[in-house]
């Protein structure tokens, strides 16, 4: 499994990380879980990786992550990858589910919630 993680505040994106690894059991070279701080980063990594899974910030340092999605959507059509937004204004969910989430995470994030969302899509993994 390859997951994406587009997330500027360091420490929560590392927290995620290392969550997901234990969570998921991934292992590497198969598994692949990438931390970035910036939108442009974010967007490269899932052109170049695919990935099944990408949760992204809305406020990065060179955009907005609700305006993001469509791109994300459009790197892999034939691969939809499951889209999680991450953000403290929850005034973006209905934005971000019209652009193409498949979720929305309120910050600051749960990581039981996190749990919940793979829970839910075991069949998937």
């Amino acid at each position: 499994m390859k997951i994406v993680i587009i997330e500027d505040e360091r420490d929560l994106g590392v927290l995620m990380r290392n969550f997901l690894i234990r969570q998921l059991n991934i292992k590497t070279p198969e598994g692949l879980v990438l931390v970035v701080a910036s939108l442009s980063e974010g967007l490269d990594c899932v052109r170049d990786q695919s990935p099944d899974w990408v949760f992204i910030d809305n406020n990065l340092p060179d955009g907005k992550g609700v305006e993001a999605i469509r791109q994300i959507r459009e790197a892999h059509p034939a691969k939809r990858a499951k889209v999680v937004m991450m953000s403290a204004m929850t005034n973006l969910k209905e934005e971000a589910f019209r652009n193409g989430a498949d979720f929305f995470l309120d910050k600051p994030i749960s990581f039981v919630e996190v749990k919940n969302i793979f829970t839910k899509h075991a069949n998937e993994l």
